[in-house]
């Protein structure tokens, strides 16, 4: 809504339903159908008959509303933007787990039935000043969060609550589109889960802070030339208040603790070149990159690992896990005025650890520990416009080559999604 050509008003109403009834084997190796111990479970043969499964029932419904109101005048005779808004977000979330006595069960016994409610409301305002070709702009932002807890099958509820201020200041130095300098320092706030923050038991809230960072930044904006844009960036996050599962766990029945400091420290550089600028052409053959050195990424202060059976292992200075040193992104592209745009890019993600011992080799054969090796997976798109029709095609094709690779430990060895091909439309309106 447009009050005045100063004083413009934008709400924004969003809203999400989501249901998943998902049937699977287990979620670890001490479950079934993995447990030898179970006698239902011993061997090969029971599972096609009773070794079971278990049914995973989830269904998600979220809301909000989230109105912005820019106030843009002069003051004092330095032009000035100012932002304010509030945001209610709501969300409900009914989370049921069954234990079939067989594979293709589609029921069994109720052994999880979990309502977990939250409430979110945050105001916040930024006030952008502009010197001359500089432009200063801190800002303000406060979060306060609700949650709710109820154990239908044990018929108990918790309840907590907690707020946060979170502060930010920009700077930036611009000429136009030659060149922008800018830093900025900002505070990064991140709640806990419901579940990690209420405990399923006694319903209990559990003494867990929200994760905080003081986030750090400063780069360059540069078009040395008509068809080639680059951008670098500094990155600095210095974490406090981390949530991580526990070793030494306090709280009621806690399995996630605020435990220590880590810093992420690296470079993010993207360049961009495209001929359409230069050629005057019909048609645009265009390259993107984008590469992050992250060469530090390091738990801080006191850290004992929480791998079983080295609790006591100091971990301080080792790297974090999924934590990769280099990730970089490459794509050529073609673009034509008639409508098609194709392009194809490959993906490269580094070798990372799995766990905070950072060891090289697997400590146990269920592949929940040791190195992730290295990756590149290439992806293909193509799009044609159909203007007439305010219509776009389209075919994706991820993990182009079909090819295996290790994306996760933490349940053993999880290979990342073979190839997959999708076609559709967009209609704008």
């Amino acid at each position: 809504y447009v009050f005045n050509p100063d004083a413009v008003l934008t709400t924004n109403l969003y809203g999400s339903y989501f249901r998943r009834h998902w049937w699977r084997q287990s979620s670890n190796s001490n479950e079934r159908p993995n447990d030898a111990a179970d006698p239902l479970c011993g061997g090969m043969n029971n599972l096609n008959s009773t070794c079971g499964n278990q049914g995973r029932l989830r269904r998600y419904l979220f809301a909000g509303l989230e109105p912005r109101l820019r106030i843009t005048k002069p003051i004092f005779g330095v032009r000035s933007e100012t932002d304010l808004g509030f945001r209610v977000h709501v969300e409900d979330q009914e989370r049921v787990q069954k234990n079939g006595d067989r594979p293709n069960s589609r029921d069994g016994v109720v052994v999880e039935n979990n309502e977990r409610r939250n409430q979110a409301y945050s105001a916040f305002v930024q006030h952008r000043l502009t010197f001359g070709n500089v432009a200063i702009t801190p800002g303000l932002r406060i979060e306060h969060v609700r949650y709710q807890r109820t154990n239908r099958l044990l018929a108990v509820n918790g309840k907590t609550e907690l707020t946060q201020l979170v502060p930010g200041l920009g700077v930036s130095y611009s000429t136009g589109d030659k060149l922008t300098l800018f830093a900025g320092a900002h505070r990064g706030f991140a709640p806990p889960r419901t579940e990690d923050v209420i405990s399923n038991s006694p319903g209990g809230s559990i003494d867990l802070e929200p994760e905080l960072s003081w986030n750090y930044e400063g780069g360059v904006r540069a078009r040395p030339h008509p068809a080639v844009s680059v951008e670098s960036t500094f990155f600095r996050m210095d974490y406090a208040n981390q949530i991580v599962p526990a070793s030494l766990a306090g709280g009621v029945g806690s399995t996630f603790t605020n435990g220590g400091k880590t810093l992420h420290q690296g470079v993010e550089i993207s360049v961009a070149f495209d001929t359409a600028t230069v050629l005057r052409r019909r048609y645009n053959l265009y390259l993107r990159s984008a590469y992050t050195f992250l060469p530090i990424a390091d738990f801080r202060g006191i850290r004992f690992s929480n791998v079983p059976g080295f609790t006591s292992t100091s971990v301080t200075g080792n790297r974090l896990p999924y934590a990769p040193e280099h990730l970089l992104n490459a794509s050529v592209g073609y673009a034509h005025s008639s409508g098609i745009d194709t392009f194809l890019e490959a993906v490269y993600v580094d070798s990372q650890f799995s766990e905070d011992l950072n060891r090289i080799d697997p400590i146990s054969a269920n592949g929940q520990t040791g190195l992730i090796p290295s990756h590149t997976i290439w992806n293909a798109t193509v799009n044609y416009r159909l203007e007439r029709f305010h219509t776009t095609l389209f075919v994706t094709a991820k993990n182009l080559f079909d090819r295996l690779y290790v994306a996760d430990r933490a349940r053993g060895l999880l290979p990342g999604p073979p190839r997959g091909i999708q076609a559709g439309f967009k209609f704008e309106f």
